[in-house]
């Protein structure tokens, strides 16, 4: 269900991104680039490949568990912003 603008009645909302989340930045960061960077460098600096899968894995590991994860996905407050009046407003979802 669309949301409805508290302010003026419009549907005519959107919802406002998080500027803190960027898809470009969450795929470099991703285990298989994070993997895949470790082997090229390894073959770079010619060392052992399955060295830079171990270093991948574990700096993946480490960026996944220090993410901020939502306990109740489900409940979510969502900004949004009416395109007719620019009333800014949540919602719970």
């Amino acid at each position: 269900m669309k949301p409805v603008c508290p302010h003026c009645q419009s549907s005519s909302v959107y919802v406002m991104t998080d500027s803190t989340s960027h898809p470009l930045i969450e795929e470099l960061l991703s285990p298989a680039a994070l993997i895949g960077l470790g082997v090229s460098l390894c073959k770079l600096f010619k060392v052992h490949p399955v060295i830079g899968v171990v270093a991948g894995t574990a700096i993946a590991t480490v960026i996944e568990l220090a993410k901020p994860h939502s306990a109740l996905p489900m409940l979510v407050n969502k900004q949004h912003r009416c395109n007719d009046c620019t009333h800014i407003f949540s919602t719970i979802n």
